[in-house]
């Protein structure tokens, strides 16, 4: 495996290693007061959305720099009040994510009583901070859930000053918290329980549908193919603001049931109309509710994080309100994004913290020439070593070939973002249905395209502002005709794509290839799909992405400086 060099590990003065053990378990290993490698245990374990105590991602933190648990100078927990995964071992229960079973809503009225009562709040917390205690004796104190979410978003935006809205389903009593960013501190100004949760909501509505709670994505790729207008007033029912808009405001929880009242009346319409006006609903009171903070709080620069920001749509929807000038979506918006925003806040109380972008959002394992070799011989795959590998790539891509690309290290986030990424040309308007077909998915949302920086402003409309969140395809925007003209297996119905923006100096190997496509066929996009298969995390080594390429039966693969044949 690929390890940090010799110089950087001597020379460091400062190892910190944060984590989160919750679903999407991780951990973020920083150096001198910078991220450098940051892993989910499930991409380790293989096991999607993992969940508890990350063992396997803490120990690769250690092996990427050479290091024993002895040799951290702080270990930093996330969720301060979060206790459950501390007690139940390493995995959390599934029926958790049954937002409509008993046990999610006791869980959520227990976090409700943490967002109101002190005794409860100082209790959990006391139990937390006891239990790791007794693992990591150089431990800081537990890091809030959301005030995690708001430093991973403020810290790796670069922004002097800025206003910080986080909201996802549900995390040490609260759904939702504002801050006032600046001086490199965030400010706590007001949040909402967690008891009245967008994230429930989505939710909700998407187990309606017959998803996972943790895949309510596929809800907003639903929702561009229905009519919001039948099913709008019922939306209203289940999800608002409150007069004072700073807060959300949801029906009684403990009689929510799939077959009765507004839940029974929705699940008699059709699923696409039923996600469009989901959709339209949580576009309209999140987009209300940043408004209202950008307003009372008089700062026009908005960082978002929690998976609520997920939804590429409202994220769209917020930039072009006229109160905002900027706008940035943390990479690893999701709780992939909790160990960093734990170690960030960490730092910035000590005075050691950095407000830039990312130097990199490859944070990942990354495996040896040696070790990618080795793995190509025992899979009696055919492989050879190409002279110009971005050539070779582009050439194959314009024969109608689905190429798979696994170089370097692992990306940070939800996202694949060309390391572990699966690429076909733009031009096939079918490409949705027969490759996902191949890698038996089941999507409603057209694939991403991955577009040279160069050629952004000839096929996306209204990016001023999204640039920096372009980067990391977590927000829309409106095609141009040229793009909608030559690239239609990569625009939704509403005439939008969600692209990845590369630049040469963000990965360079990456980036040739879709400029060499460019040369060959005027084309400056390709399409950018996560590699993997359904119902697994996106591959992390080389054994991962020899085994989805198998079954997938794609045509080529680059692993590193290899080109890899399947017929």
């Amino acid at each position: 495996m690929q390890t940090l060099p010799k110089s950087e590990v001597q020379s460091a003065r400062h190892w910190l290693i944060s984590l989160h053990e919750d679903s999407n378990a991780n951990a973020t290993l920083f150096r001198d007061g910078l991220p450098v490698f940051n892993v989910c245990e499930g991409r380790l374990s293989r096991i999607k959305y993992q969940a508890g105590f990350p063992k396997l991602a803490i120990q690769a933190c250690l092996d990427f720099a050479g290091l024993d648990i002895s040799d951290i100078d702080v270990i930093q927990p996330a969720n301060r009040h979060h206790f459950l995964p501390r007690v139940t071992g390493n995995l959390l229960p599934e029926a958790e994510h049954d937002y409509f079973g008993a046990m999610h809503k006791a869980w959520l009225y227990f976090q409700h009583a943490m967002s109101k009562g002190r005794a409860v709040a100082w209790g959990t917390h006391a139990v937390s901070k006891m239990m790791l205690k007794r693992k990591f004796p150089k431990m800081g104190d537990l890091v809030d859930h959301h005030t995690a979410h708001g430093y991973s978003a403020f810290l790796t935006s670069g922004f002097d000053e800025c206003l910080a809205i986080t909201s996802d389903n549900m995390g040490d009593g609260f759904s939702s918290k504002v801050f006032v960013c600046r001086n490199g501190r965030c400010e706590y100004q007001y949040g909402s329980s967690a008891r009245h949760s967008p994230g429930q909501f989505y939710g909700e509505i998407a187990q309606l549908l017959g998803f996972h709670n943790l895949n309510a994505g596929k809800v907003t790729g639903l929702a561009a193919h229905g009519r919001p207008d039948k099913a709008y007033p019922l939306m209203e029912k289940l999800f608002s603001l409150n007069k004072e808009r700073t807060g959300f405001v949801t029906p009684d929880l403990m009689w929510r049931s799939k077959q009765r009242g507004v839940y029974g009346e929705l699940a008699g319409m059709a699923p696409e109309d039923v996600a469009a006006a989901a959709q339209k609903r949580l576009e309209d009171v999140m987009v209300d509710y940043v408004q209202h903070a950008v307003r009372a709080l008089g700062l026009r620069d908005v960082v978002l994080a929690g998976g609520t920001f997920a939804n590429v749509v409202v994220n769209q929807k917020i930039l072009h309100l006229p109160e905002v000038r900027r706008i940035y979506i943390h990479p690893a918006m999701t709780d992939q994004g909790i160990s960093m925003g734990a170690g960030l806040a960490w730092l910035a109380e000590n005075d050691m913290a950095v407000n830039q972008p990312l130097d990199s959002v490859y944070l990942g394992p990354g495996y040896t020439e040696e070790e990618m070799g080795t793995a190509l011989e025992e899979s009696g795959l055919r492989y050879e070593r190409p002279d110009d590998m971005a050539d070779t790539a582009a050439r194959a891509l314009l024969d109608k070939n689905v190429v798979a690309r696994y170089a370097g290290r692992l990306e940070y986030g939800p996202r694949a973002l060309g390391n572990r990424t699966i690429m076909y040309r733009t031009a096939d308007r079918t490409v949705n249905d027969w490759l996902n077909a191949k890698l038996n998915r089941t999507e409603f949302m057209p694939f991403a395209p991955v577009t040279t920086a160069e050629h952004a402003a000839d096929c996306y409309k209204g990016m001023e502002g999204g640039e920096l969140a372009a980067r990391y395809m977590t927000i829309t925007f409106e095609v141009t005709d040229a793009m909608a003209g030559r690239s239609p297996g990569v625009v939704h119905l509403d005439n939008t794509a969600r692209p990845q923006v590369i630049h040469e100096e963000n990965n360079a190997d990456y980036y040739n290839i879709v400029r060499r496509h460019q040369e060959l066929c005027g084309v400056p996009s390709v399409i950018n799909t996560s590699f993997n298969m359904h119902g697994e995390p996106i591959v992390c080594s080389p054994d991962d992405a020899i085994r989805a390429f198998k079954a997938s039966g794609l045509h080529r693969m680059i692993v590193g400086p290899f080109w890899v044949f399947q017929d």
